[in-house]
């Protein structure tokens, strides 16, 4: 039995442990269907991959089409992913940027803060299930 360990201990002793808390990036390309190669919404959807997948995606797709100019809520929520500024600050680097915006959205999604995009129904159907074949891989 000793054995076992032992064989174990040296297979995995120097690997590092994920516990779920090691960020992923992915390496694949992801495109819109409705955005040209050259149009800017491009880079915005594959860099919201590379760091939320596609769940990360279609979150936004659903907050505001890829705008970074949205506004809602008389003007309280802003941006790609509708930040409230009621209960988030947003800076105007934030508004400036959409790089700053996803990379802000990221942080928020991944620490659990809630998006109501993907559940607002469009067609009889989820925003989720609506939006979901609009991107190839």
């Amino acid at each position: 039995m000793w054995w076992i360990l032992s064989w174990w201990l040296i297979q995995y002793w120097n690997q590092p442990l994920d516990y779920g808390l090691v960020e992923q990036v992915s390496t694949q390309t992801i495109q819109h269907r409705w955005y040209a190669s050259w149009d800017t919404r491009q880079l915005m959807v594959q860099r919201a991959y590379e760091l939320g997948w596609l769940p990360f995606v279609i979150m936004i797709e659903c907050e505001s089409w890829f705008n970074p100019n949205a506004v809602w809520d008389s003007g309280r929520a802003y941006g790609l992913c509708q930040m409230n500024n009621r209960w988030h600050k947003v800076s105007d680097e934030y508004k400036n940027s959409w790089e700053v915006q996803i990379d802000t959205c990221y942080q928020k999604w991944k620490g659990w803060t809630k998006f109501y995009g993907p559940q607002r129904i469009i067609k009889w159907q989820k925003c989720y299930n609506y939006v979901s074949n609009r991107f190839i891989f």
